[in-house]
């Protein structure tokens, strides 16, 4: 009879330690389940909206914002779901809709649409990744003509350079090569690299006025 009491009061002790930690750990910054006052659904992460073009640039925009709210882990699949029967499962369910809400806000309405009845974050981010964010050729052909069209005009140097700069990095990150971490002995990475630089200085300088 004493055993079974001490055993009973052991195996409470451990649950009110279990959900005093998912408690705790909920209530530290640095946790991924951490509520800040300031997150809310209509919470407006980027001020770009997108609607079908420039994926890159959202895209990069987004994950620094989200990154900034310590919730990335909920689109990239490394924050996974908690058993039903768990403390933090309710806590979960709610940030994964807070995201989702984040997502929806900075997409056009028929992107939104096309995505909301998604049941996680991920869910959507899979979605839009396979969609927009694989290397197309129409998409690299729009850019290609944007850039090969882009001239000085009445804009200072500085203006110039920022437009190509942007467009050069939206290209970039249609270009699988460019994030490729292979190594090569011979150097041809290297010198292929410095070639496209080589080559957009050149683009630059071209499109400069005469003054």
């Amino acid at each position: 009879m004493g055993d079974s009491s001490v055993t009973k009061s052991s195996t409470s002790k451990d649950t009110a330690d279990t959900q005093h930690d998912a408690v705790m750990s909920i209530t530290d910054p640095t946790h991924p389940l951490y509520l800040h006052p300031s997150d809310s659904p209509g919470l407006l992460l980027v001020n770009s909206t997108f609607d079908g073009k420039g994926y890159g640039g959202w895209r990069r925009r987004f994950l620094i914002a989200l990154s900034a709210k310590n919730k990335v882990g909920f689109i990239d699949g490394t924050i996974l779901q908690p058993k039903i029967s768990s403390d933090s499962f309710k806590p979960w369910c709610r940030y994964n809709d807070m995201v989702i809400y984040w997502v929806l806000n900075t997409l056009s309405k028929e992107i939104a649409e096309s995505v909301l009845y998604s049941k996680t974050a991920k869910e959507i981010w899979e979605e839009l990744e396979e969609r927009y964010g694989q290397s197309n050729g129409p998409q690299l052909h729009h850019l290609q003509k944007e850039i090969s069209q882009t001239m000085q005009g009445n804009m200072d140097i500085r203006t110039y350079y920022t437009k190509l700069k942007r467009l050069w990095d939206e290209l970039d990150s249609l270009d699988n090569y460019q994030h490729c971490s292979c190594e090569y002995t011979c150097g041809g990475k290297t010198k292929t690299f410095k070639s496209l630089h080589d080559g957009r200085l050149i683009q630059f300088l071209m499109g400069l006025n005469d003054a």
